[in-house]
């Protein structure tokens, strides 16, 4: 009989739980806004990620263009997470 981890089961599931917060209150959550300007040979604007959510990232002809085009960027990760029941990093106070 082939034995089987009862510690890598119980990480796996750790892992995989459920975010407690809703996306509302995820969206109202301090996260870091990196905001930079695009090279004009990259076509110029702005680009805005979140760093703490791996891939989360928009632009924008303005900064307030990529910020709001982020904040969608957001909402969707969120979702996506949520969907996949993926980690949500919290940021720390």
């Amino acid at each position: 009989m082939k034995k089987t981890s009862t510690t890598s089961a119980k990480k796996s599931k750790a892992y995989h739980r459920k975010s407690p917060f809703s996306i509302h209150e995820l969206l109202n959550l301090p996260y870091r806004i990196e905001l930079m300007p695009l090279p004009k040979e990259d076509g110029g604007g702005y680009l805005a990620s979140i760093p703490l959510l791996k891939g989360c990232q928009s632009d924008g002809g303005t900064p307030d263009e990529a910020i709001k085009n982020l904040h969608e960027a957001q909402r969707a990760w969120f979702e996506s997470a949520q969907k996949h029941n993926d980690p949500i990093p919290i940021p720390q106070k």
